[in-house]
């Protein structure tokens, strides 16, 4: 009886562990698509494999390509093709910076743990300081003028108070002033 008793208590602590590390994993961000949106290296192999695709929750950067998501950001922000497409540019830098080829911890934080694009909805922490604090990455993007809140995710009224619509508005004039992106209209893509 005290067998079966442990070996039960053992199989309950050990699917618990397992659950537990499904949610969190610890990895590095391999590649940056854009702003919101990276490649972690589940598969610990160093190559980008689209079952590392993360969406980044609770946040939508702008787009670096000329695509309905970007006519859609131009009209509910009021900007310009290049000033939309500059804030992409600048957010897509921002993640390079802030996460690329850097260990992270990644975790489940969506109701769904998957997208309709069958990407990783995933909160990102990264840069762990002296005293074990790590960055938020969903915060920081917002605080920097780089991202707006993803309205329909479930960590919108948390990330509410980090958005930056005033620096977002500068990026863009910034963006067109100086000429950041060079447009393909052809191709549709962004030549740097």
């Amino acid at each position: 009886m005290k067998k079966e008793l442990l070996y039960s208590l053992l199989l309950i602590y050990v699917f618990s562990f397992n659950i537990a590390t499904a949610e969190t994993i610890y990895s590095k961000v391999i590649k940056v698509i854009d702003g919101d949106t990276v490649y972690i290296d589940f598969n610990d192999n160093g190559i980008p494999e689209q079952d590392e695709k993360v969406r980044i929750n609770g946040i939508d950067t702008f787009e670096t390509k000329l695509n309905d998501g970007l006519e859609w950001q131009m009209k509910l922000y009021g900007l310009s093709q290049d000033e939309a497409l500059g804030l992409g540019y600048y957010g897509k830098e921002f993640a390079k910076k802030e996460l690329l080829n850097k260990s992270v911890k990644a975790e489940y934080t969506a109701e769904e743990k998957f997208d309709n694009n069958n990407r990783h909805l995933m909160s990102i922490y990264y840069d762990r300081n002296r005293h074990g604090k790590c960055k938020n990455y969903e915060q920081e993007v917002l605080k920097a003028g780089l991202a707006t809140i993803y309205t329909i995710s479930n960590l919108a009224d948390k990330l509410k108070p980090y958005e930056n619509l005033d620096k977002i508005k500068a990026y863009a004039k910034k963006s067109h002033k100086h000429d950041l992106v060079i447009l393909n209209k052809k191709m549709g893509n962004i030549i740097k």
